[in-house]
């Protein structure tokens, strides 16, 4: 099973898609590890052309490399199988859109991004400021996804947009953190940022969970869908090297609105790639 779209062999590729359904410390909802699955069934509901970006997907060389599959013999493990598919795939000049899982994948990756990109940045959208240093027990956790991102990127290079769930009250005040909003602020961050190399970690349950409903750990208060697409198709102008889809939860392994919802959104974030 593959995005039908991704359509270019591996050594031809400048875009490699790998699943990464990595489901290990859900404390809410389980169920992330069928999310890149459920979005390739769901994409064949879905145009490649972008009424968003007005760009076509079909466009640019993708593969689809299927999903790792991870062992446990060591809390390390999956975490260490993701840095070194990533260091793989951009060692080999192409750049990588991960599908998730839960958002610890984001860590392990930025942890090898941020070796081979000196000033990389990191903009995150999330209901969730994910700012904890652990959270039962677990510093790799989903919870506390965005402290191990600090662990690699100053504070200054993290952009937070849509947040509207925070574990302290100080977090809140926190450099570049914008609660509530998506699209308002990302003019604003793309100043900032500038032309430096950028990595966009997407969690779905930035939407509302009237409008998107299989995720982890839903959040009242959250943005339409509108208002998502429309902030992403204003980052085109960014140094977009890596992107990340987690925490797609689905209800059912069959074709469903949820599946179809990821899936064009895997569209629009390839496309922020190409």
């Amino acid at each position: 099973m593959e995005f039908y779209f991704a359509e270019s062999g591996y050594d031809d590729a400048d875009i490699v898609i790998v699943g990464m359904p990595l489901d290990r410390t859900s404390s809410f909802i389980p169920g992330s590890r069928f999310g890149p699955d459920a979005a390739r069934v769901g994409m064949s509901n879905i145009e490649t052309y972008s009424p968003y970006q007005q760009r076509d997907v079909s466009g640019l060389k993708v593969h689809d490399s299927g999903n790792l599959e991870f062992t446990f013999e060591t809390q390390e493990a999956p975490f260490n199988l993701i840095s070194e598919r990533t260091r793989e795939t951009y060692a080999a000049g192409k750049k990588q859109l991960a599908l998730g899982g839960e958002h610890t994948i984001t860590p392990a990756i930025v942890r090898e991004l941020a070796r081979t990109y000196d000033d990389l940045c990191v903009l995150q959208f999330d209901a969730h400021c994910d700012l904890r240093d652990e959270y039962l027990g677990e510093k790799w956790c989903h919870a506390a996804a965005m402290s191990r991102v600090l662990d690699f990127v100053p504070r200054q290079r993290l952009f937070q947009a849509g947040i509207r769930s925070f574990s302290e009250g100080r977090d809140q005040e926190e450099v570049n953190v914008h609660a509530f909003d998506v699209l308002e602020p990302v003019d604003g961050i793309s100043e900032i940022i500038g032309s430096r190399p950028t990595y966009l970690t997407l969690d779905v349950d930035v939407l509302d969970p009237g409008v998107f409903p299989d995720v982890q750990t839903p959040q009242p208060g959250g943005c339409t869908y509108r208002e998502l697409t429309a902030a992403l198709a204003r980052l085109s102008g960014l140094n977009v090297v890596g992107c990340d889809l987690v925490e797609f939860a689905p209800r059912s392994c069959l074709a469903a609105a949820g599946s179809s919802a990821a899936a064009e959104l895997v569209r629009e974030l390839t496309l922020l790639l190409g």
